[in-house]
């Protein structure tokens, strides 16, 4: 373990960015299972903001410019996203002036070119219904517009030309495709969801293909599901060796000299 931890020490703080519908930590349980105790005994600072679960990227990338300028005013930070936190991030980054507070910007499972199974569910939900869940969700400071912005049409449309790579910044991701027999390496959440990307979209994590998940420098490629990348539920990750996951991530951003 000692070896791992050596590798993971950066030369700038460490941003865990959380997916939609989640939170950074639950009780003393966190969103990255493991990972933050895991980088602060390497002697990283690291900072899990919080930002609002359901809402759209716009939205949560202020959230989470205005957070790392209170916790880090004055130093660069490595942006780690996780899901539509990596969307966050890049937005936050390319369109929020915070070219200069960034050193780099993983993705991790993230949906950087959308993905089949939003434009799926966006077509069997009537927009009346989207409509009421916003007058609901309005109560709450939350949008259901963060499922429109992980639809593919959306990301080759707008996303892509509205939210370029930030000069300057590296760009890396990871993710990870579920193996054969897919009932015992993923959640049954994915069961139905990995056999429609596979037809469509090749490997998948059940709510990403790899192609989609691609980003700047692709660090590797592992076999799990969605979860699995984060070590959820509780370490409980179907085969997927989420500790190595996570050190070959952070290896690498080492080596860059981030």
């Amino acid at each position: 373990m000692k070896t791992i931890l050596d590798k993971m020490k950066l030369n700038h703080p460490v941003v865990l960015v959380h997916g939609m519908g989640a939170r950074s930590k639950y009780g003393p349980f966190d969103y990255f299972h493991g990972l933050p105790k895991l980088l602060r005994d390497a002697g990283n600072e690291v900072f899990t903001p919080n930002l609002t679960a359901w809402h759209t990227v716009e939205h949560r990338a202020e959230q989470l410019k205005r957070q790392i300028e209170v916790r880090f005013p004055d130093q660069k930070v490595n942006l780690i996203g996780h899901s539509l936190g990596g969307l966050d991030a890049r937005y936050m980054t390319s369109r929020l002036e915070c070219v200069e507070r960034v050193a780099s910007v993983t993705t991790i499972g993230t949906p950087n070119r959308g993905t089949l199974i939003a434009d799926l569910a966006l077509g069997l939900v009537p927009n009346a219904t989207f409509k009421v869940a916003d007058r609901f969700l309005k109560l709450l400071d939350s949008s259901s517009g963060a499922f429109q912005q992980i639809c593919a049409k959306y990301h080759s449309n707008i996303f892509s030309t509205e939210v370029p790579d930030a000069p300057g910044v590296g760009y890396f991701s990871a993710t990870s495709a579920i193996p054969n027999p897919i009932m015992k390496h993923s959640l049954p959440l994915f069961w139905l969801s990995t056999q429609l990307l596979s037809r469509y979209e090749g490997d998948n994590d059940g709510f990403v293909s790899v192609q989609s998940a691609l980003w700047g420098q692709h660090i590797c490629t592992y076999q799990g599901d969605h979860y699995a990348q984060i070590g959820q539920f509780l370490g409980r990750s179907r085969g997927l060796d989420y500790m190595q996951f996570y050190t070959d991530i952070f290896s690498r951003l080492k080596k860059e000299g981030f």
